[in-house]
Order: C-alpha cells, then sequence, then structure tokens
C-alpha cells in the first residue's frame, strides 16, 4: 500500500449525473463508467506515463500494490450498500480502483459473511500515508511500524486484516518482487559498504526511484532503506 495523490485528477463528470436516492450502481456504466475508470487509471497510474490509451499500464492496486490486470475493480472504501454509505456510491473520494482477487483487497474486504470493521480503523491511501504506519519485509509479510501510538496502531492491524494484506499469494509475490534486489545487493556488498555514506544515500534513492512504479515497490523499498 502507497499514498495517492486524489488531487492531480478532478472529479469525474459523469459521477455528477447520479444520485444514490434514485439510481443504483448497476445503472453507472457505459462511458460513464468509462470516464471514471480513466480517472482512477491516471490517479494510480505513472505521472506523464499512464494514459487511458495506455490501459492499465504502470496502474497497482491501491491496496496490496499488485499490477493491475484486464480492468481491475473499481472499489468503494466505504462500502455503498443500504445498510452502510449508500451516499458515497458515486462520490469520487470514496473510490479506487483494486485487484479483481477474491483472496484480498476489495472484493475480500466487502465479502459475503466477512468479519464486521470500522472503516474510521482502516488506512485510505488517498488521505493517510501508509509508509508511517506499515512496515513491508522482505519476506514479503507485512507488520506495523514499531512505536505507534494506539490509534495508529489499531489502523495498521485493521488494515493488514480487513484488507487481507497478508493473505493467499501476496507474501511470496512480494518475496519475489524483492528477491533481484536481494541478490543484486548482496552479490555488491563489498563494495557498496566501502562507499562514502553520501554515495550510498544516492544509489538507495536512485534504486528507489527507479523501482517505485513496479509491483509491490514498497517492499523493494523498505528492504533497500533497511540494508544499509
Amino acid at each position: 500500500m502507497h499514498k495517492l495523490n486524489r488531487d492531480i485528477f478532478p472529479s469525474p463528470e459523469s459521477l455528477a449525473k447520479y444520485d444514490y436516492l434514485v439510481k443504483s450502481w448497476d445503472d453507472f456504466r457505459g462511458e460513464d463508467k468509462k470516464q471514471l475508470r480513466i480517472a482512477l487509471v491516471q490517479m494510480q497510474g505513472i505521472p506523464d506515463v499512464t494514459t487511458d490509451e495506455a490501459s492499465e499500464y504502470g496502474v497497482r492496486c491501491a491496496y496490496c500494490e499488485g499490477a493491475i490486470r484486464h480492468e481491475g475493480h473499481i472499489e468503494h472504501f466505504r462500502r455503498k450498500n443500504a445498510a452502510h454509505f449508500p451516499e458515497l456510491t458515486f462520490v469520487w473520494s470514496n473510490l479506487f480502483l483494486a485487484c479483481g482477487s477474491q483472496h484480498h483487497c476489495g472484493h475480500y474486504k466487502d465479502r459475503p459473511g466477512g468479519d464486521v470493521y470500522d472503516p474510521n480503523n482502516l488506512i485510505k491511501p488517498d488521505i493517510h500515508d501508509p509508509d508511517l504506519y506499515l512496515f513491508f519485509h522482505s519476506s514479503g509479510r507485512i507488520s506495523p511500524r514499531s512505536g505507534l501510538e494506539a490509534v495508529e496502531m489499531l489502523k495498521a492491524k485493521e488494515t493488514i486484516r480487513v484488507f487481507g494484506l497478508d493473505k493467499g499469494t501476496l507474501p511470496s509475490e512480494r518475496a519475489r518482487a524483492v528477491k533481484v534486489y536481494k541478490d543484486r545487493v548482496l552479490s555488491d556488498l563489498d563494495e557498496i559498504s566501502s562507499w562514502e555514506p553520501e554515495l550510498i544515500n544516492e544509489y538507495l534513492q536512485q534504486e528507489i526511484s527507479n523501482t517505485q512504479w513496479q509491483p509491490y515497490a514498497t517492499t523493494i523499498k523498505h528492504f533497500l532503506l533497511g540494508y544499509f
């Protein structure tokens, strides 16, 4: 999970055409839904690179950071059904693009019979910086950062639990993503360790910049920053 900037793209005009009191999400389709998807792709893609013509190239799930395949899943952060937050059905700030997995992320969060949760206790990546709450281990696992206050610790733990961020194949996928960088650092360790601190920091920042749009980039970043 990584910080997203919703301010880079305004709310799509298509959303304003729908009133939750008379329309349901099933009514939202065609060009209107396409316009929303383009906005989400822009928000979650590579600035000045990912376009609607480029489809989902460079777009990662708002929650697990896995690559979006096909069209992904337009996800309501706060549930849109009548028992929860129907008034947020067509609200831009409540929408993200997530992977389509049933085993974690958006579908998992709101699965039938799923665990009860309070959305106020979740990290919302366009408001909170997940980096301040979560540590991504090179093993592929996630844990709350040490030293968090009680409220922050609750958000970290609930986010991992509710989105299933340590479920299914996610840990092994993260571990595979970081392995190439782990192998590279280990093979060059003697040389890198001999550098001046400024050169090491420059090297790390360049590697982080080069990998920031890859799937599971936060795992790579935390490995690099934690190794030296």
